[in-house]
């Protein structure tokens, strides 16, 4: 049974038995910044840790724990459903952040952070992002969802299934339930002062002017190239008739 609740909280955090996770949608003038935490709780930590050491010394090194954080990152992808505005983005991690706290296989809780930017098809402007959130993690507990506005941000709507709440923060327990049937229905606005980032992360956002840029600038060439061709086809008649 799955319980939704609003929520005051900022995180939820590490429990003993079961494993919880965090989200948090941020949207900016040209995209829209999506945080996923996974936290592992003490019980499951614990077996997991035996499991990404690989070559079993007892330590976690580095490249052990980024190795089993990006093959989490890549479920937690796969069972995401973004649309922006009613078209699909295939969501990416720029950062997948695996905190074990302690390298020791022999310890229990930790987190892996990722983040991703879901880009919108033109800059600033009314938009509307869907989340649907598909992915099966074991021992599920608790999950809280944070909708935040940035500068130049206003949120029109941001629920969770049928929860609406004017925090925007919601929090419910269990597998699956409204984040993954109905999913978070965000509706903003992006005025004129909303963040833009030059950073190329969402090139999208400039595409349609540089191809109209383009498009004018082939059919202006194409437009020269006929009127040169036309003059020098009367330029030859001209010299024939003399």
């Amino acid at each position: 049974m799955v319980a939704i609740t609003s929520s005051a909280l900022a995180h939820v955090a590490p429990s003993v038995d079961d494993n919880n996770r965090y989200l948090k949608v941020t949207p900016f003038g040209d995209r829209v910044r999506i945080a996923y935490t996974v936290f592992f709780g003490e019980v499951p930590g614990a077996s997991e840790r035996r499991t990404i050491d690989a070559n079993r010394d007892g330590q976690i090194t580095d490249a052990e724990a980024h190795a089993f954080g990006t093959k989490i990152a890549d479920q937690v992808a796969a069972g995401l459903d973004v649309t922006v505005d009613d078209a699909g983005v295939a969501l990416a991690w720029s950062t997948v952040d695996v905190g074990m706290g302690t390298p020791q296989v022999a310890a229990g809780s930790f987190s892996i952070d990722l983040v991703g930017y879901a880009c919108l098809a033109s800059p600033r402007g009314a938009h509307r992002l869907v989340v649907k959130d598909r992915f099966r993690l074991p021992h599920p507990g608790e999950t809280e969802v944070k909708v935040e506005d940035g500068p130049g941000i206003t949120i029109h709507k941001a629920r969770v299934g049928p929860a609406d709440d004017p925090t925007h923060d919601y929090r419910f327990a269990g597998p699956g339930g409204p984040l993954s049937d109905d999913g978070l229905e965000l509706a903003f606005d992006a005025g004129p002062h909303a963040t833009v980032t030059q950073d190329g992360a969402c090139r999208g956002t400039t595409r349609g002017v540089s191809h109209a840029f383009w498009w004018g600038m082939l059919i202006g060439a194409t437009a020269l190239i006929g009127l040169v061709t036309l003059f020098t086809i009367l330029a030859l008649r001209r010299n024939r008739r003399r």
